[in-house]
């Protein structure tokens, strides 16, 4: 879901603790969205009626093979709408990698596992994904469309995000548990959140968790689906997926200061500065090695201590907070030989101190008041409304009408609301450049 495989769990609720039958209210049209209210704003709580709804077992079918993946894909496109997730070993591996792809349709739940599979076996899949015939429901899918990128070289055609749409009612909790709570009235496991999905073989409780993730992805789409269609916002839902289908993995570029985002490294320099670094370079060639997290190496803690104070022998280093004895005994020579002789870096550049463009920060602010004006109207969170560098470009780039609006701020939708605030100013920016010795505005 989101970035790193971050996931919402919760339990299902039995039938016996299901959420109470609620009456239906009379509709009426709203504007604003729920943000900070514990109904929907203006005063009308959205309630639904559950009293009739049975929620079956999960019994996700397990797709090991090829031929089962053009079976289930085949009855996939045939429905024509597939929620779609995936689940990923980034908290026990070092190069992480889609272990489950789950999907439901029609009622039916699949957890196709592509350790087994392999990529070719996965064609059907990809071929589903791309078409844009088929319907595809996915909730927080960053993360999910970088990996399927990756992994499956697959894109993802006619997709909606059910995480963007709670975000443009205003939801103040936008998580796939909340929403999932408040729209089925189903709680979600989150006992397996950390899972290692790259264990083989997965019990059968495993894949029914992984299976809640899209089991009521239809049901939590019509629902806010129908409450943004309410809210003429519908549109920029649509937009907002569009954007979002654009998504590809960017393999990590090598920063060479990346062990200064170890808490308290920054404040090190001279030869504890060097340490750390080497220390921190170590940890990943061996973390890359074995495919194993960092931080089962040693944590950032750790090693912060040892870089500045360094161990003089394994028995010092074994009486460090955080080394254990298998540390020392699989791995204490080579921690000892790298504390003892780390390369040296260079000193920290000292560039140019770029002097704050006050008038420029005055006009950033300027329309920051602006948009939150709006969207507090609106009531959802500013920087969904527009995020502070989409406002800069708007500085900097002083659009004379909507159009250029929409290319500053990244959406239509955006401009259509925000031009009767921003536009004003920006005139009044672009006739201060004709007029130099004109007040700021």
């Amino acid at each position: 879901m989101s970035r790193c495989c971050r996931r919402w769990r919760r339990r299902r609720r039995a039938p016996s603790d299901a959420v109470p039958a609620r009456s239906v209210g009379a509709r009426r049209p709203l504007r604003r969205g729920r943000r900070g209210a514990s109904g929907l704003a203006g005063g009308a709580a959205r309630v639904y009626d559950r009293s009739a709804m049975e929620l079956p077992p999960l019994n996700p079918e397990l797709v090991t093979d090829a031929d089962a993946v053009r079976r289930v894909c085949r009855r996939a496109a045939a429905v024509g709408t597939v929620a779609l997730d995936t689940e990923s070993d980034s908290l026990h591996s070092y190069h992480h990698k889609v272990c489950l792809i789950q999907l439901s349709f029609n009622g039916e739940h699949a957890v196709l596992d592509p350790l087994a599979i392999g990529r070719d076996g996965l064609q059907p899949l990809a071929e589903v994904l791309a078409d844009p015939g088929v319907l595809k429901l996915m909730h927080g899918a960053d993360y999910d469309l970088r990996v399927l990128d990756r992994d499956l070289g697959a894109r993802v055609v006619h997709l909606v995000d059910t995480q963007l749409a709670a975000q443009l009612l205003g939801e103040p909790q936008t998580g796939l548990a909340a929403l999932v709570e408040r729209e089925a009235g189903v709680t979600l496991d989150k006992r397996y959140q950390r899972a290692d999905w790259g264990a083989r073989p997965l019990p059968a409780e495993l894949l029914a968790y992984a299976a809640g993730d899209t089991a009521y992805l239809e049901l939590v789409r019509a629902r806010l689906a129908a409450r943004l269609d309410d809210l003429g916002r519908g549109a920029w839902w649509a937009e907002e997926c569009g954007a979002l289908e654009a998504v590809r993995w960017e393999a990590p570029v090598p920063d060479p200061l990346a062990f200064e985002r170890i808490k308290g490294a920054k404040k090190l320099a001279g030869e504890a500065r060097d340490r750390i670094a080497a220390l921190h370079a170590w940890r990943e060639g061996v973390a890359s090695a074995d495919d194993v997290p960092p931080f089962k190496i040693l944590r950032g803690e750790t090693m912060l201590a040892l870089a500045v104070a360094p161990p003089a022998d394994l028995e010092a280093l074994g009486a460090t907070p955080g080394v254990g004895r298998g540390t020392v005994r699989r791995a204490g020579k080579e921690i000892l030989r790298v504390l003892a002789s780390p390369p040296p870096l260079p000193p920290r550049a000292k560039g140019p101190r770029f002097a704050v463009d006050r008038e420029r920060e005055g006009r950033v602010q300027k329309a920051r008041e602006a948009r939150d004006l709006i969207a507090k109207e609106l009531a959802i969170e500013p920087g969904v409304l527009a995020p502070r560098a989409a406002l800069e470009k708007v500085v900097d780039g002083r659009p004379a009408d909507e159009v250029a609006l929409a290319e500053c701020l990244g959406r239509r939708w955006r401009a259509s609301v925000l031009a009767p605030a921003l536009l004003p100013l920006a005139a009044a920016w672009r006739e201060g450049a004709r007029r130099p010795d004109a007040a700021p505005a």
